[in-house]
């Protein structure tokens, strides 16, 4: 291809792999947290209350390095969204990097040169770009959680890349330095999400395909393959608290749920393995919470032909083993790379897009080939740049509108219920979307179909708790207090995690403020606190309760402790400037009563700085204006 052999410096691809990443995601920096967004970092005291390493690594044996990432984002930005997304940015554009590092290597091995004369340049900046620019890319980028995904992918993948360099090094110095790149990148995966158990397989793979020349070295490969997954299942088993000698302990270790067998697990990921494949080829349909068919067996005609295309695969990649060695390696990685969460690990959520994003690597290598190589061969160089070039110009756009979607949750969450009609926590947050944006009374039928998608209560899925408490919010909402307090009561005492019950609690609290049930009110937020001590919406509204009830250095203190957590919580801070502002009146009004002018004088200034700031907060409020000019006339007398 004619463009790449003008423009070769490696550092000017690195350059146009980020302008890409910029011109398709910049716009996501204001995408708000989604589903496990709540839990995962809002919700999480191992992020919100730093306790140093132990407790991290407690909570999550085998990702602390990504909780890690999040508990630094907290510690920097807190809860806006903005912060997180650069860094997932940041992760998506060094994970293009080392795709782009990857793919240079390979294409510097003899087995593929040999096969290259004088042609290939393009193959590392085009597989970089398509990794980067794919839209089936962008659930594990914009979804700030799965940042777990990209992070995993990203060390995986550097350590992949400095793997090939350290075979093609020439001098001791050097293979010294990419060895000990690879082993550092390698821990790092392995401790930033489970998938990285299968580098191993992955640089065993490389070796096979672009090194090994004998018998040989095939033993050599299977060795050093062998040594390192029993490496990895040790420090899998210690992280855990498991006994590595011990097969139900480390069974269950490899098991998300016990609600789901293996083989039935199985089944189901044969023929979603080709959705995914579908979504790369043609990325038409893409959402966030897929509506789950059932699970499949392994005799049904839909999961036996699955297989036998996923074999046809398996037998194209070992046929293109020799002559192109990027095909075979790419689709047999892509496989290798949705073991763990496509296999027979059962996870009870069937489907995330999420999980394509390292095994879409093994794809963009394949089509990169095809693109560089196999194009220009038959139509001709300058036809085959100018077919690249619009094929990544249409998957950019196509990733831009895609991101613009995640923008406007009621949006993102209508076109999820268009796809997945049936899936119950897609409505749920349909409803809670609206709910948020202020529309309640569209809220409440999304959440009753939502209900009526969950028949009964699985103790693995709140998702039906956390449907009647977003309904109860819209019935508070428009005024229907006693049908949001029956459904509080019929809920309350079936089980459910901490937090929901204590989310319940508070709402009725919400419900007996609103009504002006102090007692009630303040009841029924210390019941949410004693089950929930971090839940910060009950507490900002006992703070509130308490202030009604004229206690206000209580209720003061509590709103400190709110924006301790939440700084950005706006509600909150005008609260308790309020609070401040009318407890400082009072004090200066009883000064200048008793005749100390000076003193009231100064206690008046600084009511009035609250003030002011409540009507920065607020600018269209009329009564924070008017409390303004109160202060204000007070002063001038």
């Amino acid at each position: 291809m004619p463009t790449p052999a003008r423009l070769t410096a490696w550092w000017l691809h690195l350059v146009l792999i980020t302008l890409v990443v910029v011109a398709t995601y910049a716009h996501t920096l204001d995408v708000p947290f989604y589903l496990d967004d709540e839990s995962s970092i809002r919700e999480n005291p191992v992020v919100t209350h730093w306790q140093g390493f132990g407790p991290l690594r407690d909570y999550a044996p085998m990702r602390w390095i990504t909780y890690l990432t999040f508990a630094l984002d907290y510690r920097f930005g807190h809860f806006d969204p903005a912060g997180y997304h650069r860094v997932n940015l940041l992760i998506h554009v060094l994970a293009g990097f080392a795709v782009y590092g990857l793919a240079r290597g390979l294409w510097c091995t003899r087995r593929v040169r040999d096969h290259l004369p004088g042609g290939g340049a393009a193959l590392p900046l085009v597989t970089a770009l398509l990794f980067v620019v794919h839209p089936l890319q962008t659930q594990a980028v914009t979804y700030i959680v799965q940042r777990l995904a990209s992070l995993v992918a990203l060390f995986y993948v550097a350590s992949l890349a400095a793997y090939v360099q350290a075979r093609l090094a020439s001098n001791r110095a050097a293979r010294l330095a990419w060895w000990g790149a690879c082993g550092v990148c390698a821990a790092l995966a392995l401790f930033t999400k489970e998938n990285a158990v299968t580098l191993p397989l992955a640089m065993g793979l490389i070796e096979l395909i672009f090194f090994a020349r004998s018998w040989r070295d095939v033993a050599q490969v299977i060795a050093r393959v062998g040594v390192a997954g029993i490496a990895i299942w040790l420090i899998s088993a210690f992280a855990f608290g498991s006994d590595p000698f011990s097969l139900p302990s480390m069974g269950g270790m490899a098991s998300h749920t016990r609600s789901i067998a293996r083989d039935r697990y199985l089944a189901t990921q044969l023929p979603m393995l080709w959705t995914y494949l579908r979504l790369f080829v043609w990325p038409m349909g893409l959402h966030l919470d897929y509506a789950n068919d059932g699970l499949h067996r392994l005799s049904d005609a839909r999961v036996l032909l699955a297989l036998a295309g996923h074999l046809s695969v398996v037998a194209l990649a070992i046929w293109a083993w020799r002559r192109r060695p990027v095909i075979a390696f790419g689709l047999l990685f892509m496989y290798l790379a949705h073991a763990v969460e496509s296999g027979v690990i059962p996870i009870p959520e069937l489907a995330f897009e999420h999980r394509a994003y390292l095994p879409n690597l093994g794809l963009c290598l394949a089509f990169a080939w095809l693109l560089t190589v196999e194009t220009p061969r038959r139509i001709g160089a300058w036809a085959g740049f100018a077919l690249t070039t619009l094929l990544i110009i249409a998957l950019g756009v196509a990733t831009w509108k895609r991101n613009q979607l995640w923008r406007d949750p009621v949006l993102f969450w209508t076109d999820n219920v268009r796809l997945a009609p049936t899936k119950a926590r897609a409505w749920g947050n349909l409803g809670k979307s609206l709910l948020l944006a202020g529309r309640a009374a569209e809220a409440i039928p999304v959440l009753e179909r939502s209900l009526e998608l969950r028949p009964r209560i699985d103790d693995e899925d709140p998702g039906r708790t956390i449907d009647v408490t977003n309904l109860v919010g819209a019935l508070d909402a428009v005024g229907r207090h006693d049908e949001a307090r029956a459904w509080i009561d019929r809920t309350i005492d079936t089980p459910m995690p901490s937090r929901l019950r204590a989310t319940l609690l508070a709402n009725r609290g919400n419900i007996a403020l609103e009504q002006n049930q102090g007692i009630e009110a303040e009841r029924a937020f210390r019941e949410a606190l004693a089950v929930e001590p971090d839940l910060l919406m009950a507490r900002a509204n006992l703070a509130s309760a308490l202030a009604r009830d004229g206690h206000l250095a209580e209720a003061e203190s509590l709103y400190q402790e709110v924006l301790r957590v939440d700084p950005d919580d706006r509600s909150t801070r005008m609260n308790l400037l309020q609070l401040r502002a009318a407890r400082l009146i009072q004090q200066g009004d009883a000064l200048s009563a008793e005749g100390h002018a000076s003193e009231a004088q100064t206690v008046y200034r600084e009511a009035l700085d609250a003030v002011e700031q409540v009507a920065r907060l607020a600018p269209d409020d009329p009564a924070a204006r008017a409390n303004v000019d109160i202060v204000r006339s007070r002063l001038a007398h």
